[in-house]
């Protein structure tokens, strides 16, 4: 079987696995670079959700899916589905899940705690 480059693990920055996801982070100056691997069939709500206190994720996401699909929903009823390959935002405030039986890669871009107000993104999802 040959070695897949896009989810197999990276040997520098810091290593992290969370409710099934697994996160490489490297810092650049104040932004950090993360890759995530989302399982398929993952889903915010069921597998995250029990571990945080809050109803919904309350990050921003910012960054390229190369692999895979990505959907999820805001309370107000829109709904969001992209297909790799393709940039990705995500406003806070969101459920999301992996449709399909392909893992998604996400390649991530933020400034932790200071990402919304570092990148002008809104609170929660507007229209």
């Amino acid at each position: 079987m040959a070695i897949d480059p896009l989810s197999e693990p990276i040997d520098a920055g810091e290593h992290q696995e969370f409710a099934g996801i697994r996160i490489d982070l490297f810092q650049a100056g104040d932004a950090r670079v993360k890759r995530l691997v989302y399982q398929a069939g993952g889903r915010w709500s069921e597998h995250v959700k029990p571990h945080v206190d809050t109803e919904l994720c309350e990050h921003a996401h910012v960054g390229f899916l190369v692999r895979g699909r990505l959907a999820g929903e805001y309370p107000d009823g829109c709904t969001f589905d992209f297909v790799a390959p393709t940039g990705v935002h995500i406003d806070p405030g969101h459920d999301s899940w992996v449709p399909g039986d392909q893992p998604a890669v996400l390649i991530e871009f933020d400034f932790g705690p200071d990402t919304i107000a570092r990148l002008g993104i809104p609170a929660s999802h507007q229209h």
